[in-house]
């Protein structure tokens, strides 16, 4: 099935008041039908600007993914370390 220009023309305006409006209940499924379109292609051509924003954006998602994962990891070996510390008191280590 092929979506026609004025269908993408509707998502992107869709989108677009999404993001501008912080509609963040509706993100989820705008970042779907993105996600839908973007694993159907195979590759696309787009202009340098776009793709310069393209990688800035993706820096910055990938830095604060990595922020949060470090973080989790943090949480997880403080936990780890609390529990080994309680289960040693308690055993009279």
């Amino acid at each position: 099935m092929k979506l026609t220009q004025k269908e993408l023309n509707h998502l992107i305006f869709l989108s677009e008041v999404v993001l501008t409006g912080n509609k963040k209940s509706l993100m989820e499924e705008t970042l779907q039908c993105l996600l839908y379109i973007v694993k159907s292609l195979e590759e696309v051509e787009l202009p340098e600007s776009v793709v310069g924003q393209i990688e800035a954006l993706t820096a910055l998602i990938e830095a604060d993914l990595r922020e949060e994962n470090e973080r989790m990891q943090e949480i997880r070996g403080h936990l780890d370390w609390m529990n080994k510390k309680s289960r040693n008191s308690s055993t009279g280590m």
